[in-house]
């Protein structure tokens, strides 16, 4: 279960305190340094919106605390969860120059790295001659900033509020986690080039997923497909692939249960930097449970010509063994409507 609060903060702001504040308002690129263990750092979006005399702010579609402006300096928060779906509370204090914020996260006092927000400059994309790029070959699990919570309705509070993660994960029981939650997991993919597609093999639960690229449009009553990993069309805008996936399984994205309805859609925008990194950028659509898109930007290397695809283990053995042994086996069948 998760909750996020919107504090507001009580502050008296002058005229030139005003101005400064506005300084701040728009929408950055966000770079956090990370301990991640795969040597690259976290990248994801930053919102800051002016509300009457304070400003709200977003990281990566979800709502964090404002906690001051002073001068050219700002402090907001910001819930992250780790691998183990352990919750963080950092602290992000920055300095604004030249449309570049920088800073040090803090947390519990202690350093927790670096971070960098530079200002996003809005250029028209569509009617791009198409460029296509070569995104073949395994890529590295993925480093994502892994944002906690997220600005949900109330039928998207009350879905979270009753997801219970020790029944409930899919999994668990080595059900596939679905198109979100595969593409931001700690494993590797590997791109290969068909016929008019690409497909992508996760090396979580040995998921396939193919992302159409022929013209074709969505199939009708697409909404109701429940399908795992959705249905993918994409498009070259220049050398950045754009894929829209519709007909998305009633599920959850993560482990602390964000859900998704059946008719949210999925905007991806793949591309490789002057690096060589291969950058994701997921925004989901889904107004049932958000007022704002939830998003997710993920940064993959690419891996050496003979990497391999390790081999995936799961067994629900265990999972349903536990419950037999604790008595919830009867409850878990009658939480089938948490699983569809």
């Amino acid at each position: 279960m998760k909750h996020i609060f919107l504090v507001t903060c009580c502050f008296f702001f002058s005229t030139t305190a005003v101005s400064q504040i506005d300084a701040f308002i728009g929408e950055w690129l966000l770079w956090l340094e990370t301990d991640n263990r795969i040597g690259m750092p976290a990248v994801g979006s930053l919102v800051i919106e002016d509300t009457s005399d304070n400003l709200s702010i977003f990281i990566d579609g979800g709502p964090v605390n404002f906690l001051g402006v002073n001068g050219s300096q700002i402090r907001f928060d910001f819930d992250w969860s780790d691998l183990p779906d352990l919750v963080h509370l950092s602290v992000m204090e920055g300095t604004l120059k030249d449309d570049v914020i920088e800073g040090i996260a803090t947390e519990n006092g202690e350093n927790r790295g670096a971070w960098r927000a530079t200002r996003i400059v809005n250029t028209e994309t569509t009617n791009m001659l198409s460029a296509p790029v070569d995104f073949t070959g395994i890529w590295s699990r993925p480093s994502i900033l892994s944002k906690h919570g997220y600005d949900l309705t109330e039928v998207g509070e009350t879905s979270n509020n009753t997801y219970d993660p020790a029944i409930d994960d899919p999994i668990l029981r080595c059900v596939s986690d679905g198109l979100i939650r595969m593409s931001h997991g700690p494993f590797s993919i590997e791109v290969v080039k068909g016929q008019g597609r690409l497909i992508v093999l996760h090396e979580d639960l040995h998921e396939v997923r193919r992302i159409y690229l022929d013209g074709r449009d969505f199939p009708e009553e697409i909404d109701d497909a429940n399908l795992a990993m959705g249905y993918s069309i994409g498009h070259w805008e220049g050398s950045t692939l754009v894929v829209e996936s519709r007909g998305l399984k009633r599920t959850v994205w993560d482990a602390g249960g964000m859900p998704i309805s059946s008719g949210a859609r999925v905007t991806e925008r793949w591309y490789l930097d002057s690096t060589g990194q291969l950058h994701v950028e997921f925004s989901l659509y889904d107004p049932v449970n958000y007022h704002r898109p939830a998003e997710m930007h993920t940064l993959r290397q690419k891996q050496p010509d003979d990497a391999e695809i390790m081999e995936y283990s799961c067994d629900p053995h265990a999972f349903y063994r536990s419950l037999q042994l604790e008595g919830r086996l009867e409850e878990y069948w009658g939480r089938s409507i948490n699983r569809r």
